[in-house]
């Protein structure tokens, strides 16, 4: 299968500590042809250090390189930027969330992007996890039935958090109202992270969502979280119709529906270059339920695992002329409950239904 060439829009942090090195290691798959970024000693370095041309310009880069696609990860306010010269120029593209944070740049990327013809993908990182996906698996094929209500504790701010909830009761089930409100409280002056300000006070914000199906998702997310040890515990949780999960521990009744009766989750492994990588994950659920690693060939820890994910849904969408596995309309779903969440708090919790005017 030939290799599918990628340019990298981005050499920040997150840009070059995960990206370009997991662009690097998808050798059988992806040829890095360029690396693009304003800062000019900041992208040079990259260039030198992956051996590709370096360009602050990224029409100029995507003129002279032609990738096949890009990935962007710069300031999620400014994916619109390079993101429209992508569509424009006839070249697809995946980008770090938020989709964008302005609803209206981001549907003018969506736009732009079916103009042309082009593939767009949000990066999503928290749904792709391993551990995520199997219990997507499992609610997929029924082992809980439906799910009623999905918790999120913090488990990812934003629209992160709302996008893991949206996994338990189901992508296509359309959310129609939200409230939230804040609340702050006092809390035990400690440090917070370290070389940070020490803290004493803690901000909430809680919502409720509310989907077509009937299903409630409720979101909760502490100012403290990222870095306090005081609240050094996160997590999800879902009640459906024949069990429940919370974090990573799933039961359901048993055969007599008369006791719990845990999932096991057993992780299969392949050493690829001296690396333990895995394979798969299965339940010793009826039916067995399993989720294999499309990347098992490649020496990749769970973490990592997830971005490669994302670069490859882009990848295949390009190569085989289909939709990206998360994609744009996912991407701004979460990024729309998100503002609605903010304008219900920001409105004493009344609620804000769907559509809203933004």
């Amino acid at each position: 299968m030939d290799k599918l060439k990628i340019a990298h829009i981005g050499t920040g942090n997150r840009g070059s500590n995960t990206y370009l090195p997991l662009i690097a290691k998808l050798k059988d798959d992806l040829e890095l042809v360029a690396v693009c970024d304003v800062h000019e000693k900041r992208v040079a370095e990259q260039g030198e250090k992956y051996n590709v041309p370096a360009y602050t310009d990224t029409e100029q880069m995507l003129e002279t390189e032609k990738p096949d696609f890009c990935s962007i990860v710069i300031t999620p306010s400014n994916n619109h930027v390079p993101g429209l010269l992508c569509s424009q120029h006839g070249v697809s593209y995946c980008t770090e969330t938020p989709i964008n944070t302005d609803l209206k740049r981001a549907d003018m990327m969506i736009e732009a992007a079916k103009e042309h013809g082009t593939k767009l993908e949000v990066n999503e990182n928290y749904y792709r996890r391993p551990s995520e996906r199997i219990k997507r698996e499992m609610i997929l094929q029924g082992i809980f039935g439906k799910v009623n209500v999905a918790h999120n504790d913090f488990r990812g701010h934003g629209y992160h958090g709302i996008g893991l909830i949206r996994s338990y009761v189901g992508f296509d089930n359309e959310p129609l109202q939200v409230y939230g409100f804040n609340k702050s409280y006092s809390v035990q002056d400690h440090v917070w992270r370290k070389g940070q300000p020490r803290r004493k006070k803690e901000d909430w914000l809680h919502s409720v969502i509310e989907f077509a199906d009937g299903a409630v998702g409720i979101f909760n997310f502490t100012s403290l979280s990222y870095g306090s040890p005081l609240r050094g515990f996160n997590g999800t949780k879902f009640y459906a119709e024949r069990g429940m999960c919370f974090r990573d521990d799933a039961v359901i009744l048993n055969d007599d529906a008369d006791e719990q009766r845990p999932v096991t989750i057993t992780r299969k492994t392949n050493n690829v270059e001296g690396y333990e990588t895995l394979a798969a994950l299965v339940t010793d659920t009826n039916p067995e339920v399993v989720w294999e690693n499309p990347l098992q060939n490649y020496p990749l820890s769970d973490g990592d695992i997830t971005v490669a994910s994302e670069l490859m849904s882009i990848a295949n969408a390009v190569r085989n002329d289909t939709e990206p596995e998360y994609g744009a309309y996912n991407g701004r779903k979460d990024r729309e409950i998100d503002v609605a969440m903010g304008r219900s708090c920001s409105n004493n919790g009344a609620p804000v239904t769907f559509p809203f005017e933004y």
